[in-house]
């Protein structure tokens, strides 16, 4: 079988075709459209596909809608070697072919001067989630994929001695700047390395020692491969076969190295006796028993050399590594989990706005139908509001929020399909390049904007119901997973909000009302900066007590958890956070002006338990925050600030902490580096 990086593609045929490449656990993207005697290539480097890998060309040819397409090429191994396997496509729409031709000599290496010869390196793009961040074409970036803990060891010593930083490429789903800054990058001393092509391997440990049920994964896994491989494994004692996690974030196609960077979440809190799962509801770090990662050693002969080195749980600088922003180059961690469940996924739009945001009264502290009494019943809620949606079209109705609810159900009710797969949302799943591009253009048009949400809002609607969506049931990951890379790219603000449990139905209320209120004055002065949905969640806190560790052994909370659980917290009895997003077309004008202003509302409304909530405004690190009406995001220095004084002693205890474990200061970045100040 050949080996090779990249797969290109050859039109010789009469048609116009694309193609994806796919492997047992990861699809790349269609290419766009190739047309007649024209080529098409993907460069596998790209994407989290572990080297070694089967890879099948996928080809589509458009207008072909013969019900058995050709038999498939020959597949290839994929390695980190510069080559490229070149196929071509014949024939006609109704009778064509691919072949595979020949394997292209490798392309040039980077020159670096000292690079370790054994650890691949490229030049590969760099574009984060939704495209902001991006460099001049061609790629200036390199990308290097070690192949061994020792390999990224190797390569932070170069960085040490040449005077670059190292900071990990990951997937790239994310907003905020933590690896490197939004302007466009050109000469900058800086190496990506990627976790994802050789540090992917996961191990299942069974309880013993004092130590539950754990799963040791490399940091270059993806989330969905660590729930496929945990769901196979033998001796689970629950509903469904093998282990999982409460609750995990959306997207499947997240690493583990960048879900523990950032204190990554899911939805759901501890709601017994139906969902009381032994390990944390808070943050997945807070599932984190032992980690490896590479850095410096004090206690080491020579405190500057960059080493693999091992942590446990209990060791008292854990709690500064464990949420890190990239300021500590993980390797592989020890998660632990629980036994498999069934998640029953009910998603409703006949409940209006005015009913699930209802304010409290002294006579209803739980209004009927509202967040907060489906959150009460089961844990595990979320909403999707789209702007405007409240507001029809001549001769239209207005469409309710998304709601979902989620419950722990072992077996599976009469009115629900069973799902074997996750990913079960197809109309909003699939958005095409074409219309992410066109978009941001189509909505600086004033007036568009109503019309846009309405219509998303009647899109999702009718898709739940057209696709047989509204009611699932199945495996945990299968209806925990449900956003995917060809979901609509939107910018998106992000805090984690710290209260009580029994506050949260006043905040949404007062979250929804500011909410649509700001749209509709900046809808009075003609403009329209949210076209994108509001979102909210409820997770744990980051509770110390929740991890299991032997005897003699203590946790402690996240430093830089945005769920941590510290003193605070327990004096005000604040248990639970309560997300907000606000989403947005990238590009759309006045957006950063509307950001701010609802951040500052936030700070004041969340400080005041007299005319609001007690509560304490934590940002959501992957997310958009620290805005400025001039400057966008993560530029409001008092917003910083705000950070760095709510987090108290903690703050000060974590800079100090991740210093020590990076003497050369590799890990960190011009965003980092404003952030990382004294309190």
């Amino acid at each position: 079988m050949t080996d090779a990086q990249r797969i290109r593609v050859t039109n010789r045929g009469g048609f116009s075709l694309s193609f994806a490449a796919k492997s047992d656990e990861f699809g790349t993207p269609e290419t766009a459209a190739v047309l007649a005697l024209q080529s098409g290539e993907i460069d596998l480097a790209m994407f989290p596909i572990p080297e070694g890998s089967i890879v099948q060309l996928d080809v589509k040819v458009s207008w072909d809608d013969r019900p058995t397409p050709p038999p498939p090429p020959p597949p290839i191994t994929f390695k980190m070697n510069g080559q490229t396997a070149n196929y071509s496509a014949h024939g006609t729409i109704w009778d064509w072919t691919v072949s595979y031709d020949s394997l292209d000599p490798p392309s040039e290496r980077p020159v670096v001067p000292g690079f370790p010869a054994e650890v691949p390196l490229f030049c590969l793009p760099y574009r984060k989630w939704f495209q902001d961040i991006q460099e001049a074409e061609p790629p200036k970036i390199l990308t290097c994929a070690p192949r061994t803990p020792s390999d990224v060891a190797v390569v932070c010593n170069w960085a040490r001695q040449y005077g670059y930083q190292v900071r990990p490429r990951g997937i790239l789903h994310g907003w905020s700047p933590l690896s490197l800054p939004t302007a466009p990058i050109e000469h900058t001393k800086v190496v990506l390395v990627d976790l994802t092509k050789g540090l992917w391997q996961t191990t299942f440990l069974p309880a013993s020692g004092g130590l539950p049920n754990r799963v040791k994964v490399g940091a270059g896994a993806t989330l969905l491969q660590l729930l496929r491989f945990l769901e196979v494994q033998q001796g689970g004692k629950g509903a469904a076969p093998g282990y999982s996690f409460p609750h995990t974030p959306a997207p499947g196609n997240l690493t583990l190295g960048g879900l523990l960077a950032i204190g990554a979440h899911g939805t759901a809190v501890r709601t017994p006796p139906h969902d009381d799962m032994p390990a944390s509801y808070g943050s997945m770090s807070n599932q984190v028993l032992a980690f490896t990662a590479v850095c410096t050693d004090p206690s080491s002969p020579n405190p500057d050399e960059y080493v693999v080195r091992s942590f446990e749980r209990g060791e008292m600088d854990a709690k500064a590594l464990l949420v890190n922003l990239g300021r500590t180059l993980m390797l592989d961690a020890t998660l632990q989990v629980v036994d498999n469940y069934n998640l029953r996924c009910e998603s409703r739009t006949d409940v209006s706005a005015e009913t699930l945001f209802a304010a409290p009264t002294a006579a209803q502290a739980v209004p009927p139908n509202s967040f907060a009494e489906f959150f009460n019943r089961t844990g595990r809620v979320e909403i999707i509001w789209f702007p405007f949606s409240w507001e029809p079209p001549p001769l239209m109705d207005p469409v309710n929020p998304w709601l979902h609810v989620w419950t722990n159900s072992p077996e599976k009710p009469p009115e629900a399909i069973e799902v074997n797969t996750p990913y079960n949302y197809p109309f909003a799943d699939n958005v095409p390049q074409w219309v992410q591009e066109m978009l941001p253009i189509l909505l600086k048009t004033p007036g568009v904007t109503p019309l846009f949400g309405w219509t998303s809002a009647r899109i999702t609607r009718d898709g739940l119901k057209d696709d047989k969506c509204s009611d699932i049931w199945g495996r945990s990951k299968n209806t925990l997973l449900y956003v995917q890379d060809s979901t609509l790219r939107v910018m998106a603000n992000g805090y984690a909000i710290h209260l009580n449990k029994s506050d949260v139905q006043k905040a949404v209320a007062a979250f929804a009302s500011k909410f649509r209120s700001m749209l509709q004055k900046y809808r009075n002065d003609d403009e329209y900066p949210i076209n994108s949905p509001l979102e909210i969640r409820v997770t744990g806190l980051d509770d110390p007590t929740e991890v299991h560790l032997p005897p003699g052994q203590i946790a402690r909370s996240p430093a830089l958890s945005a769920t941590i659980m510290d003193a605070m917290d327990v004096q005000n009895h604040w248990d639970v956070a309560l997300w907000f997003d606000v989403l947005t077309i990238p590009g759309t004008p006045n957006a950063d002006k509307f950001y701010s202003e609802l951040e500052q509302w936030m700070l004041t409304y969340f400080s005041d338990a007299k005319n609001g909530v007690a509560g304490r405004v934590m940002p959501e690190w992957s997310k958009g925050f620290a805005y400025d009406k001039n400057n966008g995001p993560w530029t409001d220095a008092g917003f910083l600030e705000h950070v760095r004084q709510t987090r108290g002693d903690d703050w000060g205890y974590a800079l100090t902490t991740l210093a020590k474990y990076d003497k050369s200061h590799l890990f960190s970045s011009p965003f980092l580096n404003q952030l990382f100040q004294p309190a």
